[in-house]
């Protein structure tokens, strides 16, 4: 180390000294004063050669400007769990330093983040894209946090959600919850607490499963896109390898059976557009030749496209059709109580105010589609597909939804069914991402 006094802000990682790195060992060992959280230096205790000040939260100022007044001739080593730029004490050093003149020879050495430690646990959770949120409101507002969690939530990629849960502010644990249900559904959520630390716990649950007990501050959450993939207790974002590489089950034959299909419906539906694929779609999802005459198209299907591009809500009737989606979806089903009406039905009614402006798909019950033409007056959707099967009601309903002011796909007469609003929904989704 330097003669001169030096500063150095130090990520010790989750705790394990397999991973700390070998400079924050080399910077912890040879400092001259050792300064952080209790919590942190009783990680390192046993490294440190120098002299130790430690101090508890919300004493993090005082300890920054400790650290910089003895680093003026001493060798400080300031440590901060995980990484210190992410949620850690760098940001506040670098903060303070500008809004003083002090002339400070300092580096910053990082750290294994939170992150990095729970996605190595988990598999690969995250492996591309991805969202970062803190519940923590002791610097910024709730409602700013609320408004970032639907952000990121809307998004479709896995959101790793940091400082969930304390003794104080267990409130806003349970307020998250609800909004990733309200966006995403009953998704799953990977629990990791201790990351790499004594009392470590690793599990999955479905959202509705989880009980916010189980959740403190030392557990990383990470929400699951609807490209997660789940594998015993390994969880997978794919990157698109296997788009690129043909890699997994994407074998000769079944490459050649897919392009075959595809070549016979292009002979049976040809063209180009995109009513013509929703078409092809439709008859591949059922095998019925009959949909290619039986879908009808009021207005244009680009602004479904154009609708889930700008980041629409997607809510459907049931779980199945929710299910088939390449997509993130609310399933008004889970949303309903015990009433007179059907279940589609009230949940459709409880759903109101996210039906505005969403992209709605009812696949299953005429009811359902009913209740949508009651709100969508006062609560437009921006696109409806409306597939609903049977004998009774299905045509009436279907009928009713080409009434309103608002874009839809609609099969004439009783078919219909979940498969088919699925099939039409990924045309749309997969044309907004392509494009």
């Amino acid at each position: 180390m330097p003669s001169q006094g030096k500063l150095y802000v130090v990520g010790i990682g989750p705790g394990n000294r397999d991973l700390l790195t070998l400079k924050a060992y080399e910077v912890i060992r040879n400092a001259d004063v050792v300064i952080g959280h209790r919590r942190y230096i009783d990680l390192i205790r046993d490294l440190v050669r120098g002299e130790i000040v430690e101090s508890t939260m919300r004493k993090e100022l005082e300890r920054v400007k400790l650290a910089v007044e003895l680093s003026r001739d001493r060798n400080v080593c300031l440590v901060s769990g995980g990484d210190p730029c992410i949620y850690g004490i760098a940001s506040l050093v670098e903060e303070y330093l500008s809004t003083t003149e002090i002339s400070l020879d300092y580096e910053i050495i990082p750290g294994v983040s939170a992150l990095n430690a729970a996605n190595s646990l988990l598999g690969c959770a995250v492996s591309g894209d991805h969202a970062v949120i803190s519940l923590s409101d002791s610097l910024i507002s709730w409602e700013k946090i609320e408004h970032r969690l639907r952000l990121a939530l809307r998004s479709d990629v896995p959101v790793v959600v940091y400082n969930p849960s304390s003794r104080r502010r267990s409130e806003n644990l349970k307020k998250a919850l609800e909004i990733v249900l309200s966006e995403r559904g009953d998704v799953k959520v990977a629990v990791v607490k201790n990351a790499y630390r004594d009392g470590q716990e690793v599990f999955v649950r479905n959202l509705s499963e989880l009980n916010p007990e189980e959740v403190d501050m030392s557990t990383v959450l990470v929400i699951s896109s609807s490209e997660t993939v789940f594998t015993d207790r390994r969880m997978l974002t794919p990157r698109g390898y296997s788009l690129k590489y043909e890699v997994g089950a994407k074998t000769k034959m079944a490459r050649e059976i897919a392009e075959q299909s595809a070549g016979i419906l292009r002979n049976i539906i040809p063209g180009n557009t995109l009513k013509d694929e929703i078409a092809r779609r439709a008859v591949m999802a059922t095998g019925d030749l009959s949909y290619r005459d039986l879908l009808v198209f009021k207005g244009d299907p680009q602004e479904g496209v154009e609708a889930i591009r700008r980041g629409a809500r997607i809510v459907v009737d049931v779980e199945m059709v929710r299910a088939g989606l390449r997509a993130e979806a609310i399933a008004a089903v889970n949303f309903a109580e015990e009433t007179e009406r059907t279940r589609t039905a009230d949940g459709i009614l409880r759903l109101k105010e996210k039906i505005e402006g969403s992209v709605v798909g009812i696949g299953n019950a005429p009811s359902a589609a009913k209740a949508l033409c009651e709100i969508a007056k006062e609560h437009r959707p921006a696109f409806i597909v409306a597939t609903p099967v049977g004998f009774v009601g299905a045509e009436e309903a279907k009928e009713m939804v080409r009434r309103l002011d608002v874009p839809s796909i609609t099969t004439m007469g009783t078919k219909g069914g979940s498969g088919v609003c699925a099939a039409i929904l990924n045309c749309l989704i997969e044309h907004a991402r392509s494009n």
